[in-house]
């Protein structure tokens, strides 16, 4: 009789917890695949027909229902307020300064405007001017970025509606201070060698909910100042069928140099894989492409052109990377040459190299947060030790443009804001200078704060960095809210780059903590390949694991820790949670990767199988299962609080991915804590609409985050 008693209290209790937060109703179907003679059960199949009504009518009572919860958390208001102040404190956020002749053009996010806007001055001390804002394109529209022609006589600017990714180009006349007349039929994909020409691609639909194969898109060619039925076809599978992977997990796109003194063009054939086949043919040819690096047999992930020599970043029996040169005249990888030999810190990765006229940059980090660089004068392809004082976490040297040695010099850190100055390569003795339009500011509670960088036993011993910011007076007595963020995949590094958020919540109380999982770059290739495929584990046990030392040291507890991690991200967010559900207090995957088994069959997935695996390999297989956050969700199980993000234009991470983890969750868990689907209809991927609903969407995060972890 007692057993009974106790059953039915467990059984009320389980009801009460669940019955505390009234989810829309969700309901289930009888879908199932079978791989490998294994049965995957999919009861929430129906979610990924995203153009249903009875679907978006779900996802709206979704997005409804938590807009009535996080739009009324009682810290929200106060976080807006402080986010503003300390938005404020940097009237003026300039970025991307390019030059052409004595004009520099720049972005512009000005203080109290919601959307950053393009603008030019006749040097340093000319008068600002407007070039191009938002408006230009429509009201849900923000300016992405700008292009320079090779022969600097124009710009071309682009603008992406609602997070789709689907730019819109409009073209500019440097000299005629004009826009063009011209619309491209498809979308903008560089200037060609040619003067006056522009590339771009045409495919069936731009719907992010619809896939496209990478045959049935078309490169033209078009002319500015011509009409565009009189374009021509570049590429395509029709002309030229060898180039093509039917399956979709790469895609081919051409490419020129902008050095003049280049005699051939390009077409690289890659995917989310750090490597990338490379094809070439004479300049203005027909000739045929002819294959010169193997993604498969080579290992080169960078490429930079001077004259007819490349550059390339190679990992070939070098996992932290070195550096060739090989010659195009005669082609051989097996007898490039190599510059700079293999390092005991990893090259960053994709974007490494960068190249001002004579110099090449090539950019070290060690463990995601220690920046060094090594000079290649490309003349003579001496190598020297960056001339300028790289006295922070990270020091970006960015050229201005290849007419001259002119960089951009940007340091920052966890607790540094961003300071700027500019010099040149060729005479550093010169020293560097300071744009009087750029101010250097200075930021509140940047003294009280502290930055470590640890490293940490993992599950198998294998030592994990871990970054920490929090106040000097923070007492070690387990009751501090914490804060997690990783991502762990790709092979990108997780960077020391200042965040005015971070730097709020640590001011707050928060510890800080960024985790520098495998399946990053952070300690080169070998990183990245233990958390990958069937490795992929280790990713979210090395997230566990610092969360544990973090809870081991007194610094907080699993009460008051919290995690974040977004896209490819939210796997390690949620098969952490699923594996640990008793380690967190609350988690929030942003735009993630949370139903993989299925993720090849997203508009977005064959191009990620790569990275993550095949259903239609065993081995990937099994290896999907595992990453599978959704196939992980046990029913009747305490659960930490989710704020579980989506962007309904999002073309990377499919909104039923992030939507099918959130209905597993509702239906199972029994903590009595909210399972929450936010859904933002004018962003994409992690974006927003502009500065201001950026900043709301941030401080409604953070505020779901101290409601769940601080003491109450």
């Amino acid at each position: 009789m007692k057993k009974i008693l106790i059953a039915n209290l467990c059984l009320l209790l389980a009801f009460s917890a669940r019955a505390q937060y009234n989810y829309p109703a969700t309901k289930t179907v009888d879908s199932s695949d079978t791989w490998h003679g294994i049965t995957v059960h999919d009861p929430y199949r129906w979610l990924e027909n995203l153009k249903d009504s009875s679907v978006t009518k779900w996802f709206k009572e979704q997005s409804d229902y938590t807009n009535s919860i996080v739009d009324n958390l009682p810290q929200t208001d106060e976080l807006y307020k402080q986010m503003l102040m300390l938005d404020s404190i940097q009237p003026d956020k300039i970025y991307k300064i390019r030059q052409v002749g004595k004009t520099l053009f720049y972005f512009n996010l000005k203080l109290g405007e919601p959307k950053a806007k393009l603008f030019k001055r006749n040097g340093e001390f000319g008068k600002e001017e407007l070039v191009a804002e938002p408006a230009m394109w429509g009201n849900n529209y923000n300016i992405a970025d700008y292009y320079i022609e090779p022969f600097q006589k124009y710009l071309a600017i682009s603008a992406g509606e609602g997070g789709k990714e689907k730019n819109v180009v409009k073209f500019y006349d440097i000299a005629k201070n004009k826009f063009l007349p011209d619309s491209i039929p498809g979308l903008f994909a560089g200037f060609t060698a040619k003067p006056y020409e522009i590339l771009y691609m045409q495919q069936p639909s731009y719907d992010v909910h619809v896939a496209i194969e990478d045959k049935d898109k078309v490169f033209k060619t078009h002319l500015l100042g011509s009409d565009t039925l009189q374009d021509n076809i570049y590429l395509s599978y029709k002309t030229n069928p060898e180039l093509y992977t039917l399956d979709n997990s790469k895609y081919v796109s051409p490419f020129w140099s902008d050095d003049p003194a280049c005699k051939y063009e390009f077409i690289v054939r890659s995917s989310v894989s750090p490597y990338s086949d490379f094809y070439y043919r004479p300049l203005h040819s027909k000739a045929a492409w002819k294959k010169i690096i193997s993604m498969e047999e080579d290992d080169i992930y960078m490429l930079n052109i001077y004259g007819n020599k490349v550059y390339m970043g190679s990992k070939k029996n070098a996992p932290n990377g070195k550096i060739l040169v090989m010659d195009l005249n005669n082609p051989d990888i097996k007898k490039a040459k190599t510059i700079i030999p293999e390092k005991d810190i990893p090259l960053e990765g994709e974007g490494s190299l960068t190249q001002s006229k004579n110099f090449l940059i090539a950019t070290y980090i060690k463990n995601g947060v220690l920046m060094s660089h090594s000079i290649i004068d490309m003349r003579s392809n001496k190598v020297s030790k960056n001339p300028f004082a790289e006295s922070t976490n990270l020091t970006y040297l960015t050229p201005f443009n290849k007419d001259n040695d002119d960089i951009h010099i940007a340091r920052t850190g966890w607790i540094t804001p961003l300071q700027f100055t500019y010099a040149n390569l060729a005479e550093p003795a010169k020293g560097e200078k300071k744009f009087s339009f750029r101010k250097t500011v200075a930021y509140p509670y940047v003294n009280e704060l502290k930055v470590e960088e640890i490293e940490i036993p993992g599950h198998d011993g294998v030592m994990i960095p871990l970054s920490l910011v929090y106040r000097k007076d923070l007492k070690l007595n387990g009751k501090n809210p914490a804060y997690v963020y990783s991502y762990g995949a790709y092979g990108y590094s997780t960077g020391a780059g200042f965040s005015s958020d971070f730097l709020l919540m640590a001011h707050k109380g928060m510890i800080i903590a960024i985790a520098h999982v495998r399946g990053g770059g952070e300690k080169g290739e070998n990183w990245h390949l233990a958390g990958y495929k069937q490795s992929k584990p280790n990713t979210w046990k090395d997230l566990n694991s610092c969360a544990e030392y973090l809870v081991n040291k007194g610094l907080t507890s699993p009460e008051h820790l919290s995690c974040e991690g977004g896209s490819a991200g939210g796997i390690l967010i949620g098969r952490a949670i699923t594996e640990r559900p008793d380690l967190w207090a609350c988690a929030v995957p942003q735009v993630g990767c949370l139903s993989m088994i299925r993720q090849e069959f997203a508009p977005n997935g064959p191009i990620n199988t790569p990275e993550f695996g095949s259903v239609k390999n065993i081995n990937e297989f099994f290896a999907l299962m595992e990453m599978d956050a959704t196939l992980h969700v046990q029913p009747d199980t305490k659960y930490p609080s989710m704020l579980i993000t989506t962007g309904w234009n999002d073309p990377r991470v499919i909104s039923w991915q992030p939507a099918k983890f959130a209905a597993a969750v509702q239906k199972a868990n029994t903590s009595g804590k909210p399972t929450l689907l936010q859904v933002d209809y004018n962003g994409g991927h992690g974006d927003s609409e502009d500065k201001f609903a950026g900043m709301k969407k941030e401080a409604k995060k953070w505020a779901f985050i101290l409601w769940q972890t601080q003491s109450k």
